[in-house]
């Protein structure tokens, strides 16, 4: 489970919602107005001293929050019921708590595992710098700017495990290339953040098209970023990470649920997906050969594995990303 699953609950529950930003979501119910709100992923249910703390550092510009949740425990649901700032969406409960209200989904959703404890991005993006393959030992400053991070950022996290990165007079040599690959590719949770989906007329190339005149600087991951990386099989969704969510109803987009969608729009927790597209990509419109393939991963059709597969041996026999 995801924050993306909660934030399709609420369209499932019958209620209207516009993704902001990685944390934040707008929320309305009928004929109600918006309220905007932020978006808290939590492994359990939270204690009323949880939802205290989280009330108290609400920012100003918030009206309240929502918890995605798997199941929500006595106290969400009661302070819910009493305090119009507190929502939840539950996910394998199929029901959302919102103004005092409760609203449920058409249809049971799935159950899934939730993964929000804390993650170290740094960690998981100097996997995927040195699973590229650096020609040369790298200074730490030279991976901080690699990874649009900071040196002390980079620092905490160093030195990676022996038998992948090893330190030399130089600096940072890789070890183990594909061990990198292999160990980014088994921890990395998904960049996290909040989603969109939508659904457009036209084959895909046309959508993109339409897309990049709308959003600045996507960057395009999952079928196409592999396509143009290691071509093997015909992209089925558009897959892009977003720094704002654009409001595409004006351009011909419908939002849409997961299973319907055609185009995917990612705001992510994980700073470094945009930042080091950014900084490394010698083609600034497609996402690392990494993060191409954990997206790739995601898509439905039985040749996706080899699809991966591909893109793996390509990307550890050549360089794909400068």
């Amino acid at each position: 489970m995801e924050t993306a699953d909660g934030i399709e609950l609420l369209l499932d529950a019958d209620l209207d919602r516009r993704v902001l930003n990685s944390a934040e979501v707008e929320i309305t119910s009928g004929d109600r107005a918006w309220s905007r709100r932020q978006v808290m992923l939590l492994r359990h249910s939270p204690s009323p001293h949880e939802i205290d703390r989280a009330l108290a550092t609400l920012r100003p510009h918030l009206d309240g929050l929502l918890f995605v949740v798997a199941r929500a425990g006595r106290a969400l649901r009661q302070a819910t019921e009493r305090d119009e700032r507190i929502a939840y969406a539950a996910v394998d409960d199929a029901v959302v708590g919102f103004l005092r209200e409760t609203h449920r989904a058409d249809r049971q959703r799935p159950a899934g595992q939730v993964h929000p404890g804390r993650t170290s991005w740094v960690r998981l993006a100097m996997l995927r710098l040195f699973a590229l393959g650096p020609s040369a030992p790298l200074l730490q400053v030279q991976i901080a700017q690699r990874l649009g991070v900071s040196h002390v950022a980079v620092g905490k996290q160093l030195p990676l495990p022996e038998e992948l990165v090893t330190r030399t007079a130089t600096g940072w040599q890789v070890v183990d290339r594909a061990a990198c690959w292999d160990r980014f590719m088994a921890d990395y949770p998904g960049s996290r953040g909040l989603v969109t989906y939508w659904s457009a007329t036209g084959d895909l190339t046309a959508q993109l098209e339409r897309i990049e005149q709308v959003v600045h600087a996507p960057v395009v991951s999952g079928d196409f970023a592999a396509d143009l990386y290691a071509p093997w099989r015909r992209p089925g969704r558009i897959v892009a990470y977003v720094s704002e969510q654009p409001a595409l109803e004006r351009h011909g987009f419908a939002t849409v649920r997961a299973a319907d969608a055609t185009v995917e729009l990612r705001t992510p927790r994980d700073p470094t997906v945009l930042a080091m597209s950014r900084e490394l990509g010698s083609r600034h419109r497609y996402a690392d050969p990494l993060i191409a393939a954990w997206d790739l991963r995601r898509s439905s059709g039985g040749d996706v594995e080899s699809a991966v597969g591909q893109l793996r041996a390509r990307a550890l026999r050549e360089r794909l990303w400068t």
